[in-house]
């Protein structure tokens, strides 16, 4: 399987389409089974990049649900006949307005009016549409159920406008030096300069495929100025962690220990609660070892038929079913043991710099036996709906390393 560098795809520039040796080269590149699977699996962005510094755009998505009082608290938050002063948590009322009907526990209320500056809400009455009134401690989860507005509401009802957050990232040049001289091996074995030349090519390539390979996942976003300027883009990882200076929210889930079945579905339905859509886990080999061994995960049946036919090996876990929704689980050798990435796909972009793709470069030679190339380009990363779209699991020490078999005999 050949390595794709995410440039004769993407882009058609004079510059990256010059290259023939590069595009050729490339094609021979083997890399092992779990070395850059992310990088091949980063689409394109809409534009192409032209300047060092780019930004990604987050939209926001207010939700209708969430929980009343103050999170964390124990109090209680709701006595059992209170209307006016009711509180509710800071993210809770942005998305509440006149009309609303909320349920939280097995009460109805309907929203009379919103403080937002309080973080209060006044309603109708208690424990309506048949329904009890109760006290409700701090933290309780409610659910908007439906509208129930009167022609008169409309002048106090309050539009909700989502926000873009942006995240600025910055393009990284990747430089591969290629040296050799007129004595090389390789042309006194006979092969001539271009020969050897695509030889050498092929084994820089190697390298920069490596590089860009844990770039991907592993880069930090760094714009050093001043007597060097240095640049680096900040890949998968480092982007589901930076709320970018408090301007957007990340989704993160700590596993504290061994990664279990719950605590992968956890992760999930936090990301789905947050309106998300992932489509892939990514891992390490060591983490997939651990999700293969998951009961939910595989629904395998070791039936007993003849001797002669058993496989050496195992079963592996290709995929994660939750609630009928279909997750790859996939595996890059570059991601920590210590993580589990739950992303979109389409939503986890690189892009080369205009006019600067991954290109070879004839350099200035200190004699006339000496023959040096560069390998280069610039390249940015992009990771769209951060606090949305993915979601981070941290914090795994380790995981089930037996898996439990259902047997049955086949007469």
């Amino acid at each position: 399987m050949s390595f794709n560098f995410g440039m004769f795809n993407e882009f058609s520039d004079p510059v990256a389409t010059a290259d023939p040796i590069v595009f050729a080269t490339a094609k021979v590149i083997n890399l092992g089974p779990w070395t850059g699977k992310f990088f091949e699996s980063m689409v394109a962005p809409s534009v192409m990049l032209d300047a060092k510094e780019f930004e990604i755009d987050n939209r926001s998505k207010t939700s209708r649900n969430g929980v009343i009082g103050i999170s964390g608290s124990t109090a209680a938050a709701w006595d059992n006949d209170d209307t006016t002063d009711l509180k509710m948590s800071a993210d809770a009322v942005k998305g509440l307005t006149v009309g609303h009907v909320l349920k939280v526990g097995d009460e109805v209320v309907i929203v009379k009016s919103v403080n937002r500056s309080a973080n209060t809400i006044d309603v109708l009455a208690r424990g309506m549409a048949g329904s009890t009134a109760a006290e409700h401690a701090s933290s309780a989860p409610y659910k908007v159920i439906g509208y129930a507005g009167q022609d008169e509401d409309l002048k106090n009802v309050e539009s909700v406008n989502e926000t873009t957050a942006k995240y600025m990232n910055y393009v990284q040049t990747v430089f591969e030096t290629i040296d050799w001289t007129k004595h090389a091996e390789y042309l006194r074995r006979g092969l001539s300069e271009v020969e050897a030349g695509v030889i050498l090519v092929r084994e820089a390539e190697i390298r920069v495929a490596e590089m860009l390979s844990t770039m991907a996942i592993n880069g930090v976003k760094l714009k050093q100025t001043g007597d060097t300027t240095r640049w680096m883009s900040a890949g998968l990882l480092a982007q589901l962690q930076d709320n970018n200076s408090g301007t957007r929210p990340t989704l993160t889930y700590n596993a504290s220990g061994d990664l279990t079945e719950a605590k992968l579905l956890a992760a999930l339905k936090q990301c789905f609660a947050a309106g998300g859509s992932p489509d892939t886990i990514w891992v390490s080999p060591t983490v997939k070892g651990y999700i293969n061994n998951f009961n939910i995960a595989n629904s395998s049946l070791a039936i007993n038929a003849a001797k002669e036919d058993h496989t050496a090996g195992g079963q592996y876990v290709s995929a994660i079913d939750y609630e009928g929704l279909i997750l790859k689980v996939r595996v890059d050798a570059d991601l920590p043991t210590s993580v589990a990435a739950i992303v979109t796909q389409a939503q986890c972009m690189k892009g080369w710099m205009k006019e600067d793709g991954l290109r070879l470069i004839d350099e200035p030679s200190k004699s006339s036996r000496e023959i040096r190339k560069s390998l280069q380009g610039s390249i940015g990363f992009g990771i769209e709906g951060v606090g949305k779209d993915h979601i981070l699991i941290t914090g795994i020490t380790g995981g089930p390393t037996d898996r439990i078999y259902k047997t049955a005999s086949v007469n």
